[in-house]
């Protein structure tokens, strides 16, 4: 017999942007499919925008803490968090990127809080150059949640050996996404698009793409390279263009919410970042059949198996970059073995519904 209605926990899931990148469809895609008849879900996002648009069309109940133009946590936004929080007594407080609504939740007794992880921020290197109070801050972190999640084992592993988190209060849940066979058929004719997808970032690192795109110019001429995301980087990248002679080859096209879309536009997916957990993005690429390479960053090499589904890559190494890009454009039978495994191993283990299944388990035994 199903959970009656006055039974079901009420769960507060909150996100400190209101544009659709990853974190926001994580939590779009968990309100969408969690059960219904055990927990009322709530999304409490900073500004009015893409975020709330997607819920609202989806029936999805909501509310804006800061309604100002500027995105993540401001003073106004906490106050107005605070009295939602307190009012409505919330069982489930699962934060995404951000303990401001966690420690709201210690204040006013909320059952279990989660801080949800879905990468951290920094790099190796940057992480053994940490001041003191930063270090200090990503240790305190874990006093004000109940449970952390992390998107991938690699990060639970720095979060337990870097910032001393007890191993059994870090739990992984993977992403997943929708699935969905009944999507548009693959480029096969034409230019050899090679595409990427992400915020223009330091994170990103989108200068070794066109890095990369200024060295296959010179090997081959019907390359072409789409870099979708906005971002601070915007105008060093439309300017390294610019310098290289690319405007003909490499093309800046802003940011899409078409992700699945735009994925099936490119001929090979390429991911430069410096630092990730599991990005969308590449189970976007996987799900769609599109061959990846990664830099082997964070939890990426936990999803991708060089050579089997996917190729693997030093991070910033522009030579081992172009030289796998070279072995896919000449082979369409690894081109094709590679996407084939890929689609395969997103089906059997990265759809939302086991997303939402690990989430839900973590919510009933603990409460």
């Amino acid at each position: 017999m199903n959970t009656s209605l006055t039974e079901r926990k009420k769960v507060l899931l909150t996100v400190n942007n209101s544009r659709v990148s990853g974190i926001e469809m994580f939590t779009f895609l968990l309100a969408k499919y969690i059960d219904k008849s055990k927990y009322g879900v709530t999304v409490a996002i900073p500004t009015p925008g893409q975020l709330g648009d997607l819920l609202e069309k989806n029936d999805i109940e909501y509310f804006v803490f800061n309604n100002k133009k500027n995105e993540g946590y401001n003073v106004n936004g906490i106050i107005d968090l605070f009295f939602n929080i307190k009012k409505n007594k919330y069982d489930i407080i699962h934060a995404q990127a951000g303990v401001a609504p966690c420690l709201i939740g210690k204040i006013v007794g909320t059952k279990l809080i989660l801080e949800h992880r879905h990468g951290l921020d920094f790099t190796i290197e940057q992480i053994n150059k940490m001041n003191l109070y930063r270090l200090t801050y990503e240790k305190l972190k874990k006093y004000l949640v109940d449970l952390t999640l992390t998107g991938c084992k690699s990060d639970k592993d720095i979060l337990v050996k870097r910032f001393k988190f007890l191993p059994e209060r870090v739990e992984v849940v993977y992403n997943g996404l929708e699935s969905n066979k009944n999507i548009s058929i693959k480029k096969t004719d034409g230019n050899f698009i090679i595409g990427t997808i992400g915020r223009l970032t330091y994170q990103k690192n989108q200068e070794y793409f066109i890095e990369m795109a200024k060295k296959l110019c010179c090997y081959k001429n019907n390359f072409e390279f789409h870099i979708y995301g906005e971002g601070e980087k915007h105008n060093d990248y439309s300017n390294l263009i610019e310098k290289y002679n690319l405007r003909e080859k490499v093309f800046l096209k802003g940011y899409t919410t078409e992700v699945s879309k735009v994925m099936r536009t490119f001929n090979l997916f390429v991911l430069t970042s410096r630092y990730e957990g599991i990005p969308y993005v590449i189970l976007e690429a996987m799900k769609a059949g599109v061959p990846v390479i990664s830099t082997d960053v964070g939890g990426i090499n936990e999803i991708i198996i060089n050579m089997e589904n996917g190729i693997l890559v030093q991070k910033e190494n522009a030579t081992e970059l172009i030289e796998k890009v070279k072995l896919l454009y000449h082979s369409k039978e690894i081109r094709d073995r590679l996407s084939k495994k890929a689609e395969k191993d997103f089906e059997e283990n990265y759809t939302i519904k086991k997303t939402v299944s690990a989430v839900e388990e973590i919510y009933a035994k603990i409460i």
